[in-house]
């Protein structure tokens, strides 16, 4: 029976940052953090009944994340990037022969590669990733955490273009955060604290 006085915390969600796209099979696939904090991918019908009965097909990518995103190359096929802490990794979508079908689409996918960020100073973490494709290809943007002593707790963005062999190299802009502000020093004692400061009234 619910405590109406201490009522019970919702259930936190098992499966975060879901996001659907179509993949180079025109399926729609879900990409998402697990509860084991790994990127799973999940199609609804892959038209294989060796999956399951309903075709479904559940695989986890091996990716360890905070966060992650999907884009689109430039040839169309699916790129999932994860984060995790100032670690990225990312998996590309390869297109599929009769035979990569045949032997249970076990190479959907590139083998995980790291992405090298900049030296960026007093980097924490990454806070979050986004993609955008448009005509000139996949681009990516990260939003990094920073503690420096002169901005104290920051934000940087850093940007990249996709190229045919990974992210190109990457533009750091400015520090998003306020200066931090100069410690407050209490003024020093006046002349006349100094000669009347201790004097007594009867």
């Amino acid at each position: 029976m619910p405590n109406p006085i201490h009522p019970a915390e919702p259930a936190a969600s098992l499966w975060t940052q879901t996001i659907v796209l179509r993949n180079a099979q025109n399926q729609e696939e879900a990409i998402s953090i697990g509860p084991d904090r790994k990127v799973w991918s999940f199609i609804a019908d892959t038209g294989d009944s060796r999956f399951e009965a309903s075709g479904q097909r559940l695989e986890n990518l091996g990716l360890s994340a905070d966060f992650v995103t999907v884009g689109r190359n430039s040839v169309g096929a699916l790129v999932v990037i994860a984060a995790k802490g100032l670690t990225l990794h990312y998996r590309t979508e390869r297109p599929l022969t009769a035979l990569d079908m045949a032997d249970g689409l076990r190479h959907r996918w590139t083998p995980a590669k790291p992405i090298q960020l900049p030296r960026i100073e007093g980097a924490v973490g990454v806070r979050r990733l986004y993609t955008q494709s448009s005509f000139s290809g996949l681009r990516i943007a990260l939003i990094v955490d920073t503690e420096t002593p002169e901005y104290g707790a920051s934000y940087m963005m850093v940007c990249s273009q996709w190229g045919e062999t990974g992210p190109g190299p990457f533009i750091l802009l400015p520090p998003l955060g306020a200066h931090k502000p100069a410690p407050h020093k209490p003024a020093g004692p006046t002349l006349r604290n100094r000669i009347f400061g201790s004097t007594q009234i009867a």
